[in-house]
């Protein structure tokens, strides 16, 4: 019986996609590719994870390898924590598993000023009994030690545990120690899979994202508001839907300033 669920932040509680980000930024696959292998995808990424570098020297390293591409490097430096938006369904649904009396932990690969940053201004780290983030132990997932750690630490059983993520090597890893590993698609993802495996979800994520009308439906409905007003020989005001995802009417940069 699963009674401990331990979480990744990153890319789980909150969105973390760097390649996106850099694609919405710049829309130029060349200096997209360079500029995550400069800054995401850099060792000095690695050893910020791992509490081995400041992020002042990290940063002057980065620079210096963006080469003639500095100027946009530096502008990603200066914002790319917006990438990082609270997942509302989510948080809403670790915050009914607690109420249900699960216990919630996190095991994360994070920088300390990142991490400080998410428990002075995002409430979620609310919900979580404790945890471990990589700077502070030196390791990062996928290696079995921060994993082992956690469990001391916590004296949590694996058989009794199951360990939610993205990334396919820390759920390799999970798997390895007996935990229960579920590969993070989304809440709502989620949701299913713990009903599956007996655990009290609630019915229905409020916060759930929910696609609006498709493109042919909204064509087909055009042309009868077109043909009704004919009819009517009047105008008929017809409101413009939108195809894209709805997050209850808030936006990423509203879910963000929510610091929830």
């Amino acid at each position: 019986m699963i009674k401990n669920l331990i979480f990744e932040i990153a890319g789980v509680v909150v969105n973390y996609d760097p390649q996106q980000y850099l694609y919405r930024k710049f829309n130029d696959p060349e200096l997209e590719q360079l500029l995550y292998s400069a800054i995401f995808g850099s060792k000095e990424w690695e050893l910020l994870y791992t509490g081995q570098i400041t992020r002042a020297l990290a940063e002057r390293r980065m620079l210096e390898a963006a080469g003639d591409c500095r100027y946009e490097a530096q502008m990603v430096l200066d914002d790319w924590r917006e990438l990082m938006t609270t997942r509302l369904d989510t948080v809403e649904l670790i915050t009914a598993l607690r109420a249900a009396g699960y216990h919630i932990y996190y095991l994360t690969n994070l920088s300390e000023d990142v991490f400080d940053l998410f428990v002075h201004r995002r409430r979620f780290m609310q919900l979580f009994e404790g945890g471990i983030a990589s700077f502070a132990v030196k390791t990062k997932k996928p290696d079995a030690a921060i994993f082992d750690l956690l469990l001391k630490q916590y004296n949590l059983i694996p058989e009794e545990s199951a360990f939610i993520d993205v990334d396919r090597d820390s759920i390799a890893t999970a798997q390895a120690l007996g935990l229960t590993a579920i590969p993070f698609k989304g809440a709502m993802d989620l949701q299913k899979m713990l009903a599956f495996l007996g655990l009290t979800v609630p019915a229905k994520l409020r916060h759930a994202p929910r696609v609006k009308t498709s493109f042919f439906r909204r064509r087909r409905r055009k042309k009868l508001v077109s043909k009704m007003s004919d009819l009517a020989e009047k105008p008929i005001r017809e409101d413009p839907l939108s195809p894209v995802v709805s997050y209850d009417q808030e936006t990423e940069e509203e879910e963000d300033n929510s610091e929830i």
